[in-house]
C-alpha cells in the first residue's frame, strides 16, 4: 500500500513538473532562427528526441523536403543541424565534429560536421522510369510491364505495380519503390546502363503497420549486378527499415545492368518496400 502510495506522489510530481520543463513556443521559434542563419543548401535538420520531429517540421519543415524526411539512410550529409532538449541526441549527429552549440531556452541547437559524406551517382527510386519490369512465373512464363505514368503496371494482376511512394516502415517514412510480391511469380525491376561506384546501398521494409499485423511472410530480393555480383537479402515483420551495402570498387566507373528480383513463398499482404544508391 505504501508503494502504491509513493508511486502515486511521483506520478502527480512528474505530471506537474514536465510541463515546466518542456520547450515553449519562443524556445521552439529562436532555435528555428539560429537554424536558418546559418542552413546551407544540402544540411540535414533533425530533432532529437525523434518523437519532437512534428513540432520541429511545425517551424521548420520548408527545409526538411520530402526526399530528406524520407531519406533512406544520413551517410550523404556533411552537416547535420541539431534541435533536441533535456540532453537526448540524434544518431545522425553522433559523429562528427560539433562546429557550434547554442542554448534557445529549453532547447539546444547544435551544428555538427561530418567527415567523409557520401555522394549519390544513381538513385534507383528517382530514376524509377529507366528501369524495365517484368513478371516472370515460375511455369517459365514471362509478362512485360508498361508505364502507367506514376507507376509501372503488370497486366493481369492489379497489386503487381512499381511505383515510387513515400511508405511507412517501422513508424517511419521512407522514400521507396512499392513492389508488391505476387504469388508462384518473380517481380524483375531491372536497371539497363548504370555507371557503378564504390558501394551500390540497398535498403528494405515492409509498409503499413496494419499489413505487417495481416500477415508474416518473408519477402525475398535477389540483387544482381552485371555479371560479377549476385545475392540475397530476406525482409521480415521484424527486420524494419534494414541497409546493407555490396562492394562494386572493383567495377566503379563502368555501366552494368543492375536487376532486382522480388519473391515471396507467402506474398499475401507483403507490401515490400526498397530503395537504392550508387555511392561513390
Amino acid at each position: 500500500m505504501a508503494a502504491l502510495s509513493l508511486l502515486a506522489v511521483v506520478e502527480t510530481a512528474v505530471a506537474l513538473i514536465a510541463p515546466a520543463r518542456a520547450p515553449s513556443d519562443a524556445d521552439w521559434q529562436s532555435a528555428a532562427s539560429l537554424v536558418r542563419a546559418g542552413f546551407r543548401a544540402g544540411d540535414l535538420v533533425v530533432a532529437a528526441p525523434s518523437w519532437a520531429d512534428s513540432i520541429l517540421r511545425v517551424h521548420l519543415g520548408d527545409l526538411i523536403p520530402a526526399e530528406v524526411a524520407g531519406r533512406m539512410d544520413d551517410e550523404r550529409f556533411g552537416r547535420v543541424w541539431e534541435v533536441s532538449q533535456r540532453g537526448a541526441h540524434a544518431d545522425e549527429a553522433i559523429r562528427g565534429r560539433v562546429l557550434s552549440e547554442r542554448k534557445a531556452g529549453r532547447l539546444t541547437v547544435r551544428l555538427v560536421e561530418r567527415p567523409a559524406p557520401a555522394v549519390v551517382g544513381y538513385d534507383f527510386v528517382a530514376r524509377w522510369s529507366d528501369a524495365r519490369v517484368s513478371r516472370h512465373a515460375a511455369s517459365g512464363a514471362d509478362v512485360d510491364c508498361d508505364n502507367a505514368g506514376d507507376r509501372v503496371q503488370c497486366p493481369g494482376v492489379g497489386y503487381n505495380f512499381v511505383r515510387p511512394q513515400m511508405v511507412e516502415v517501422a513508424q517511419r517514412l521512407r522514400r521507396a519503390l512499392l513492389a508488391q510480391p505476387v504469388p508462384q511469380a518473380t517481380v524483375v525491376v531491372e536497371y539497363p546502363l548504370v555507371r557503378l561506384g564504390r558501394t551500390l546501398v540497398v535498403a528494405t521494409g515492409l509498409h503499413n503497420t496494419w499489413m505487417r499485423k495481416e500477415a508474416s511472410g518473408p519477402v525475398d530480393i535477389r540483387v544482381v549486378v552485371g555479371t560479377e555480383s549476385d545475392v540475397r537479402f530476406t525482409t521480415r515483420n521484424e527486420d524494419g527499415w534494414t541497409v546493407r551495402r555490396i562492394d562494386t570498387s572493383a567495377r566503379a566507373g563502368k555501366l552494368a545492368v543492375v536487376r532486382f528480383e522480388i519473391t515471396s513463398p507467402e506474398p499475401y499482404a507483403r507490401h515490400f518496400a526498397f530503395a537504392a544508391e550508387v555511392r561513390e
